[in-house]
């Protein structure tokens, strides 16, 4: 039988080798915040590795409102939200998002990972079916596997497969949930929400949806994926993430008061972890505020994106299927995937490398996330960069 520090020693091998190549950029030493720039090991560099899209994490209001409430209430509340870590700014930011979404009521949890997770522990359990699509969020994978549920997957937004998937466990006992990604983490596409409610609405298959990278982004004013397809109704339970449209931490659940209360009480990522900071709480409740008084910076994201989107297509690059911010350079080499990244990052261009297991094999690539605060000189001078870069390896 083998030892757990036995296949500890083999899985490191793997990572001692990147780090003895020299390709490796994973956990860079960052010394700034995370703006349009940030400052890696010692070296100002363009940022296209973050998920923080409207570049509310070093706003100055954010900044602001995170200072106040970290004056008035300390560090941490000290205590689980139902013990003593429920303030009036956690009661605050939970109505602010049920009205994002016009739902009843919502549930903030202390980490994105832990709202999917915990919701989906929460809400179903074994003889319980599962409908994912094959590219789903590992946090939605883990909160099935928590909550004992059986998992069916369908070809990832192909709406045919999920139709067949649908019929074929219509006599399955136990409740059908349908999770997906708004937006695609890998691959920046959008998930087919007017084809999803044909499908599952008749067949009383409940919707939920992980907003991570739509909230603040898709939509006319950032309210995410139901406002962009106008179906304000188009999603039962909706779970998301402050990290990236506010650059923080934590995560949310929003659906029908009955459902929140029961989560409040019965998922457990929730009940057994401590109260998000009142700090993070106040700012992320600030990046709220903005989306409406600062809608600019939403119209500068969208620019930034399909100026980005344009021009590495005009130098050659495959960027799939993207339409969002985050933007996959398809390189279907990992060796070139890694030797590429950090050749960027020498030239000062820090994006992400995403190679076997994160995605299957020969589908390795570059992934860029585009800020709202990037400027035409950062993308233009970037566009240089991935365009001399990609010639060098025979990429374009």
């Amino acid at each position: 039988m083998t030892s757990y520090k036995a296949r500890i020693q083999q899985q490191l091998g793997l990572v001692q080798m990147l780090q003895a190549s020299g390709l490796n950029t994973y956990s860079r030493e960052v010394s700034s915040g995370c703006g349009p720039t940030m400052r890696v090991e010692g070296k100002e560099c363009i940022n296209f590795i973050s998920n923080s899209y409207m570049g509310f994490s070093v706003h100055p209001k954010v900044i602001e409102a995170a200072k106040k409430a970290l004056s008035k209430y300390g560090l941490g509340i000290g205590g689980s939200p139902l013990a003593c870590g429920t303030t009036s700014l956690h009661l605050k930011l939970a109505e602010r998002i049920a009205a994002n979404y016009g739902t009843e009521s919502a549930l903030v949890f202390a980490t994105g990972y832990q709202a999917l997770a915990g919701t989906i522990q929460g809400l179903l359990g074994r003889g319980d079916v599962a409908l994912l699509d094959n590219l789903d969020h590992r946090s939605i994978i883990d909160g099935c596997a928590l909550s004992g549920v059986k998992i069916r997957s369908f070809i990832h937004n192909d709406m045919q497969d999920l139709e067949q998937l649908v019929e074929r466990t219509a006599k399955q006992k136990g409740h059908r949930m349908l999770i997906v990604d708004s937006v695609y983490s890998m691959d920046g596409d959008v998930a087919k929400l007017a084809q999803i409610n044909e499908i599952c609405r008749s067949a009383g298959v409940t919707i939920m949806i992980d907003e991570a990278h739509s909230l603040g982004i898709l939509g006319k004013n950032g309210k995410g994926l139901l406002e962009h397809f106008d179906m304000p109704n188009g999603a039962d339970i909706i779970s998301g993430t402050f990290s990236k449209f506010a650059g923080a931490v934590g995560g949310f659940t929003a659906a029908d008061r009955e459902v929140i209360d029961y989560l409040r009480h019965y998922s457990s990522p929730f009940v057994f972890s401590a109260s998000i900071p009142p700090a993070v709480v106040a700012a992320v409740h600030t990046s709220f505020e903005l989306l409406e008084s600062e809608p600019e910076w939403h119209k500068l994201l969208w620019e930034n994106v399909d100026f980005m989107l344009k021009g590495l297509k005009q130098l050659g690059f495959d960027t799939g299927n993207s339409e969002t911010p985050v933007i996959p350079i398809m390189i279907r080499d990992t060796e070139k995937v890694l030797r590429m990244n950090r050749q960027l990052l020498d030239q000062g261009v820090y994006c992400s490398p995403v190679v076997h297991p994160g995605v299957p094999l020969k589908m390795e690539r570059l992934r860029l996330g585009v800020m709202a605060t990037h400027t035409s000189d950062h993308l233009s001078s970037a566009l240089e960069t991935f365009g001399r870069v990609g010639r060098e390896y025979e990429v374009i």
